[in-house]
C-alpha cells in the first residue's frame, strides 16, 4: 500500500466526498486485477475521482441502504479525525493481522496513535457533524 494522502486533516478541512468511496474501493470485498479496471490500485488516494467499487453491489443486487451507509461512514470518519488529531497507524500496514473467513473480513486489531487533546465536558455536544 502506498498512501497518496493521509487521513490527518487540519481543523478547517474535512474528508473529501470521494474519501469514503476510496476507503471502500481500496479495501473492497471484490478483488480486481491491477490495471484491469483501476489504475494505481495499490495507491490509497482520498482525492481519487475514479473510485468505482462494488461495495454495495450492482444492478438489481444494489443495496437500498447504500446512501445511509455512505452518510454514516462520512460522519464516523469526520468525527474520528476531528476528535483524534494526528490519527495514524501505529506500526506498519504489513504487520496488520486479518481475521480469516469467507463471510466477514476484518482486522483482528487496529493499533493507532493520535495526539492527546482536552477532555470532553458534559456540556460538549456529541454530534458527529
Amino acid at each position: 500500500m502506498r498512501p497518496a494522502g493521509g487521513l490527518a486533516v487540519d481543523g478547517e478541512s474535512a474528508l473529501p466526498a470521494t474519501g469514503t468511496e476510496e476507503l471502500l474501493r481500496f479495501d473492497g470485498l471484490v478483488e480486481l486485477s491491477t490495471g484491469q479496471y483501476v489504475t494505481e490500485a495499490l495507491t490509497f488516494d482520498l482525492s481519487r475521482s475514479d473510485n468505482q467499487h462494488l461495495g454495495y453491489g450492482h444492478g438489481i443486487h444494489y443495496c437500498l441502504g447504500a446512501p445511509l451507509a455512505r452518510l454514516e461512514g462520512q460522519a464516523a470518519v469526520a468525527t474520528l479525525l476531528r476528535r483524534l488529531p494526528g490519527l495514524r497507524l501505529a506500526g506498519e500496514s504489513a504487520d496488520l493481522r486479518w481475521r480469516g473467513g469467507l463471510i466477514m473480513r476484518g482486522l483482528r486489531t487496529l493499533p493507532v496513535e493520535f495526539e492527546p487533546g482536552r477532555r470532553l465536558e458534559e456540556s460538549d455536544t456529541l454530534s458527529p457533524l
